[in-house]
């Protein structure tokens, strides 16, 4: 069984990463610690919230062209699980019946993958090194 230990952070994908900071930061006082333009108009940003973050990603496209492949709002939610390894959560994962969509990809503080919840939300599970 997994152990989740704390929510690590949410995905947001908006269409405008200037008026979304301006929002998050210079309204409701959030923290910018990077913002990264990926090229070809994608542009990722990360805002501290207390120990947790917020993962803002902008593409003019989103909810435009393809509704429903590039909807605005939430992206992903991350778990912080207490495991071993990223493997250990994917054998456990397995036994209880739980596809992995993506994964396991690794992160500069530990490995993650991703499942979807029974309404197709993205939930990303992370082991920290």
């Amino acid at each position: 069984m997994l152990r989740p230990k704390a929510l690590d952070h949410v995905g947001l994908k908006v269409t405008d990463m200037d008026r979304s900071l301006r929002f998050y930061c210079d309204s409701l006082g959030l923290e910018l610690l990077r913002r990264t333009d990926r090229g070809g108009g994608v542009i990722s940003a990360v805002l501290r919230v207390g120990k947790q973050e917020l993962n803002v990603f902008s593409r003019a496209d989103f909810g435009t062209i393809h509704p429903d492949d590039h909807p605005v709002g939430l992206d992903h939610f991350c778990l912080e699980i207490e495991s071993a390894s990223i493997d250990d959560v994917a054998v456990a994962l397995q036994q209880a019946g739980v596809p992995i969509a993506k994964g396991p990809v690794r992160r500069r503080d530990g490995a993650s993958l991703f499942v979807e919840d029974p309404d197709g939300c993205r939930v990303e599970l992370i082991v920290k090194i």
